[in-house]
């Protein structure tokens, strides 16, 4: 594979013509082997991918456990290990809140456990502050289940959203009353 095979020949001047010119005479040569350029096979590269995954892997693992390492923040938050568990469930429900929007959406798992999910909703102004509200079916009480300044991507919330329950928000003083102050009007019913 990847050989040519040339066969050259040189010209013997022995005689001259009437016009002074001399026809050569082919001299045979011996043949030439030419190799052409090499490429790398499977297995060159099979071995090279599987060097640079080996590669990655290392350099992952090293960069965790510097991250590790460095880190003083203690143990993980149980509220983010909530919302990550609720958000990244594939039964969960998503349900975008009127009025918002499409800044925020509600996620529910099917055991109740709910998670704000922000999208550019902008921070709460100062002394004031988002307050979170659940009216469970077949009532007309609002209850606060959280409250936060717009700065976090998800929220979780402090009380499980059963079926048929309105979430709601409301911008409200700081801190925030026992009942909201304002119309419940960015919401969602959980069906």
């Amino acid at each position: 594979m990847g050989r040519t095979r040339a066969h050259l020949a040189a010209l013997d001047p022995v005689t001259r013509d009437a016009l002074g010119a001399t026809p050569g005479v082919p001299v045979p040569l011996p043949a030439l082997d030419l190799t052409s350029a090499r490429r790398p096979g499977w297995p060159t590269l099979a071995a090279l991918a599987a060097g640079c995954g080996v590669v990655a892997i290392v350099l992952g693992a090293w960069a965790l456990v510097a991250s590790i390492r460095s880190s003083d923040a203690g143990p993980p938050d149980p509220t983010v290990q909530q919302a990550v568990a609720v958000l990244t469930n594939a039964r969960a429900e998503r349900i975008l809140l009127h009025g918002s929007v499409g800044r925020v959406a509600l996620v529910v798992d099917p055991d109740g456990q709910a998670v704000l999910a922000l999208d550019g909703l902008g921070r709460a102004p100062d002394g004031r502050t988002y307050a979170v509200w659940v009216v469970p079916a077949g009532s007309a009480t609002p209850q606060r289940v959280g409250t936060f300044i717009g700065t976090r991507r998800a929220v979780p919330l402090e009380r499980r959203v059963g079926h048929g329950a309105l979430v709601a928000i409301t911008l409200e003083v700081e801190p925030p009353p026992e009942r909201p102050s304002r119309p419940l009007r960015v919401s969602a019913v959980r069906p």
